[in-house]
């Protein structure tokens, strides 16, 4: 496989971008996320994810995350029935809004249009998982306030290192809902 700061896979990316690929993005940690890849820097991939044939949110990956990006047979069948289904509706206004200069532009521009994330991340190699609104931003990490699964608002939000970050989803079904029923 070619190193992801390389021309190529850069060549690759912009390739199923302009053509609108469905594909199959690999994670080292062999999990995958499948939809389409909207927008791309030097530092990570923005994918519009899927889910039962639906668009479900937007994913951001740290490049260092990504082993491959899979565009095959099967993804050209599903990308078929996103559009005979009249599916692939990207919200352009919130991609063209969101920076992925960095982490921290990263957040801010999230937190800007308003939107509570889920971040992924690890802690003492304890997989951790909060969602919630964006409080803080600073140049190495961003502070959540977290909320259970019952829609209870911890009293002390998350504080995530960026280098601890592995995934980050917003505009997506499942917190944009529960964020209507937080006590």
């Amino acid at each position: 496989m070619k190193k992801l700061s390389d021309k190529g896979f850069k060549k690759l990316v912009q390739k199923n971008i302009d053509k609108v690929d469905f594909v199959k993005t690999i994670l080292y940690d062999d999990s995958a996320i499948s939809g389409f890849i909207v927008k791309f820097s030097d530092e990570f991939l923005m994918i519009e994810e899927t889910y039962d044939f639906s668009l479900s949110g937007i994913k951001i990956v740290p490049y260092d995350r990504v082993k491959s990006i899979r565009h095959n047979k099967v993804d050209e069948i599903s990308k078929k029935i996103y559009l005979e289904e009249n599916l692939i509706k990207f919200n352009h206004k919130i991609i063209d809004k969101t920076s992925l200069n960095d982490f921290e532009s990263l957040f801010k521009s999230i937190k800007k249009q308003d939107f509570h994330c889920i971040v992924e991340s690890k802690k003492k190699k304890r997989d951790v998982f909060s969602i919630g609104e964006i409080l803080e931003v600073n140049d190495k990490s961003v502070t959540i306030q977290n909320y259970s699964a019952t829609g209870k608002i911890y009293k002390k939000p998350d504080v995530i290192s960026f280098k601890n970050i592995e995934l980050i989803n917003f505009n997506d079904n499942y917190s944009k809902t529960f964020r209507k029923y937080l006590k």
